[in-house]
């Protein structure tokens, strides 16, 4: 932890509002009386700006040597004396403006073009505004990439100390068209570009960054509600140093030192700390893209058994058998309609899979399908005996997974006469999760002889008594 140095001199801060009022003095005696107090005026919030080494400047107060400016409520209004003193302050001394605007506090409108709307945020010199719209509850917003590190560590503070309201930041400039009757701004608006900190789900801007083309100044765009000591943390400790090191340096400021009279072993922990930190995010990095690269894969197998139907459903079932070690032809592909969707072989054993689904509860006629194809099965040209067969079930699609039951049929008379195996595709789903391939071949092909210690699948029933299996006393090893 630095130690502050003896001669060090308070960071002066512009807060664009009021400083907060003491609560009045009550004196005995007195009645409050029944007349209607005024509503006081929206004040920031009280912070100890003492232990953040800040001085805070009011309106009233001289603001050209500051080193940023707060607006905990609304973007400062650049048209008067305290802003304008601060940005001539700044350019004078070839130092960036730093602001940082807190959006959405104020009365909400609506129109048809925009939807619901906040007062925005005006920007400096014709560059234009932001504006705001609330966003609905639960949205959990993401770090955008190719931030700097002190941007990094806003967006991990307002994802950590998030505000109650997310806000859509919208950057609008002003126009400079000359058609007739459209007015001609002089001098004509400048460009500029709102970079985002955090995104959300559809990858618009909730917090950004808006700087001029010339690179003059930086706006910091937060969420209104944002807690205003975080707020004044990251500027003194992360802004300043990275963006407006002079303010420090005219402060004296423990958070700046020239390196150029930094101690040898100061100097070598420093460099250490660096490369610790590149390390640390070149291994983020890397881990990051093994893990988009994993979820590339699983994502659509994931999709698969838990909502697909058809062919789809048909396919995950494959892959998964596939990589538990299995080889899996598409019979569809050879026999149509007249065969199973898959045949599966294992260990020497051949089974036929029939992969179904059901919007709910599955019929009890399912089963009597993959039955019929097994009584067909050696009729077929050019096959071989088989073992038996699974059924596979993708049930209750229209419940959320985890509110699916764990059995595809819960009427345990109905199931316990079933003589061919029934798998929910959401128990294939976890087998394949947990990569416990062992626990799908003994579903599906039975005891193999393989060490691991599955869990039985599901037996069903037919509706009908149609002609036994060719090889039923090897379709009884299935059944538990």
């Amino acid at each position: 932890m630095s130690t502050p140095s003896p001669s060090a001199a308070p960071i002066p801060l512009h807060i664009a509002g009021e400083p907060a009022a003491p609560p009045a003095p009550h004196v005995l005696g007195t009645s409050a009386g029944t007349g209607h107090r005024p509503t006081p005026k929206t004040r920031p919030e009280v912070t100890d700006w003492a232990a953040l080494d800040v001085e805070p400047r009011w309106r009233g107060q001289e603001t050209g040597d500051c080193a940023a400016v707060l607006s905990p409520l609304l973007g400062p209004a650049t048209g008067r004396e305290p802003y304008k003193r601060y940005a001539e302050g700044a350019r004078q001394r070839g130092e960036t403006a730093l602001v940082i605007a807190c959006i959405g506090a104020g009365k909400h409108s609506h129109n048809v073009f925009s939807g619901t709307v906040t007062p925005g945020i005006h920007l400096p010199d014709h560059h234009g505004q932001i504006t705001a719209n609330p966003l609905p509850a639960g949205v959990n917003p993401e770090i955008s990439h190719g931030l700097d590190h002190a941007e990094h560590d806003l967006g991990t503070r307002l994802l950590n100390r998030p505000p109650d309201t997310w806000f859509r930041l919208t950057y609008l400039k002003e126009s400079g068209s000359s058609r007739p009757g459209v007015a001609r701004l002089s001098p004509p608006p400048g460009d500029g570009e709102l970079r985002p900190i955090l995104i959300d789900g559809l990858g618009d801007p909730v917090a950004g960054v808006w700087i001029p083309e010339d690179g003059s100044a930086r706006w910091y765009v937060v969420p209104h509600g944002t807690d205003q000591r975080l707020l004044v943390e990251w500027l003194v400790q992360h802004a300043l140093p990275a963006y407006v090191p002079g303010a420090l340096t005219r402060a004296r400021s423990s958070l700046l030192r020239d390196p150029a009279f930094a101690t040898d072993a100061e100097a070598r922990l420093v460099e250490t700390i660096a490369e610790e930190q590149h390390a640390h995010e070149r291994r983020q990095t890397e881990l990051q893209q093994q893990l988009a690269k994993l979820r590339a894969v699983a994502d659509p197998l994931r999709d698969r058994l838990l909502f697909a139907t058809g062919h789809p459903l048909e396919g995950a079932v494959h892959d998964v058998l596939k990589a538990a070690g299995a080889e899996v032809t598409r019979l569809d592909d050879v026999y149509g309609t007249k065969s199973a969707d898959l045949l599966a072989e294992y260990g020497g054993r051949r089974v036929l899979v029939e992969v179904k689904s059901a919007n709910q509860r599955p019929p009890h006629s399912l089963p009597d399908k993959l039955l019929k194809h097994l009584n067909t099965w050696p009729g077929l040209t050019g096959t071989k005996p088989v073992d038996g067969g699974v059924l596979v079930v993708n049930h209750q699609i229209r419940l959320p997974p985890a509110q699916r039951t764990t059995e595809v049929y819960t009427d345990r008379a109905f199931a316990d006469a079933l003589t061919v195996p029934v798998i929910g595709s959401t128990r294939l789903f976890d087998w394949w999760r947990r990569e416990d391939w062992d626990a799908v071949r003994h579903a599906v092909f039975g005891d193999t002889g393989d060490t691991g210690v599955a869990q039985p699948p599901e037996t069903a029933t037919p509706d009908a008594d149609p002609k036994p299996p060719a090889r039923p006393g090897l379709l009884s090893r299935l059944r538990r």
